[in-house]
């Protein structure tokens, strides 16, 4: 049975709304209707390259009939007054993150969607990464143990980001946590559960006002403690980012800011090593030393551990970065597309992640102004 289309309007041509219009173009349940830019070359150029209207004014875009939900590919700055009139106007919306600058803005825009029986969809997309995925049914199975510590260094390009550029501006911005960190809070809180930042602190490049490096830390129930790491400081050509998380029988290490390689190093049974591969499909698992049973009995944390073997197991996404990129953003928009056609339709991101991800960076933010 044919379906019809949801109507795709997108606000916002600069080089990350034109790739997410090239993905969702080949989405069978998405029609790419319209596009609207302040730049006119630019919403020219975007129009004629994806076969999509140019409209010269958002009020006129918010006004299509043939438009469902409304993409937000704009500063953060411009959310909550977009926001707000797309959902007024009828629209369902997804908005880039963060939701918006101010936790109350955030919250009256959510307000706003439910009152009008709308979609307001956060693009945080790491929960749709597999390996991200897989790390979450590694933490629920407590294979390797409690989560003891978990990290993100995070050293990013600024090489593509002028001076002038807005994400310098933390009145546009909102600064390093919450244009960039929220991705970051919101997946950890999926992995271990609601946490509490405790500590922040933030660096300015030397002889300017930009705010290049910050890093706090959140504790995570009683066992658990987040660092997160961003410093915008490198050439493109060693933008790097690692993930270390440590249990109390194993490690999970993983690549890339858009995780692409997951590698797993764990002491235990052989049953335990053979069911976290099992969590994993695709992956490899190696027996890198088996213990003869005088050598099995270990202590940490003053329990008693049997240590039948020593594994290793590796997995990665079975694609490039740029096509897992395209692939999370896809699934993104289709579990938004299944709660506009089936509102009993039970999301992985929600309006609330939008706003809990945002309390945790202006909580960071606050933090580390008052460091110095």
């Amino acid at each position: 049975m044919n379906r019809e289309r949801i109507g795709y309007g997108l606000i916002g041509c600069g080089g990350f709304g034109r790739f997410c219009l090239g993905e969702y173009r080949t989405m069978p349940d998405l029609r790419c209707v319209a596009v609207t830019d302040r730049d006119p070359e630019l919403l020219r150029s975007t129009a004629g390259e994806f076969g999509v209207e140019a409209i010269t004014e958002v009020e006129t875009l918010l006004k299509h009939p043939d438009i469902d939900i409304v993409h937000l590919a704009t500063p953060p700055f411009t959310h909550p007054a977009l926001a707000m009139q797309a959902l007024q106007a009828g629209k369902h919306v997804l908005c880039e993150k963060p939701l918006a600058l101010k936790e109350a803005d955030a919250k009256a825009m959510v307000m706003m969607a439910e009152a009008q029986g709308k979609v307001l969809a956060v693009n945080l997309i790491m929960r749709y990464n597999p390996l991200c995925a897989a790390v979450r049914r590694l933490v629920e199975s407590q294979l390797l143990g409690d989560p003891l510590h978990a990290t993100l260094v995070n050293a990013a390009q600024d090489e593509r980001l002028p001076a002038e550029h807005w994400f310098w501006d933390p009145e546009s911005s909102g600064g390093i946590f919450i244009e960039h960190g929220v991705h970051f809070f919101d997946l950890f809180e999926w992995w271990f559960g609601a946490g509490e930042v405790v500590s922040a602190v933030q660096l300015r490049r030397p002889g300017s006002k930009i705010v290049d490096q910050v890093q706090c830390s959140v504790r995570y129930g009683e066992s658990t403690l987040g660092t997160f790491y961003h410093g915008f400081h490198q050439m493109h050509r060693r933008d790097r980012q690692t993930w270390l998380l440590v249990f109390e029988t194993g490690t999970v290490s993983l690549d890339g800011w858009v995780p692409t390689d997951l590698v797993i190093d764990m002491h235990g049974s052989q049953r335990e090593l053979e069911e976290a591969g099992a969590l994993i499909p695709g992956s490899s698992v190696e027996v890198v030393q088996t213990y003869a049973d005088d050598e099995q009995v270990s202590r940490s944390r003053h329990r008693v551990r049997t240590v039948e073997v020593h594994g290793r197991i590796r997995a990665d996404a079975g694609c490039s970065k740029l096509e897992l990129y395209g692939k999370i953003l896809r699934d993104l928009m289709e579990d938004q597309v299944a709660a506009i056609r089936d509102p009993r339709h039970v999301r992985r991101v929600t309006e609330s992640n939008g706003v809990s991800s945002l309390a945790y960076a202006l909580r960071a933010q606050e933090l580390a102004e008052a460091s110095g």
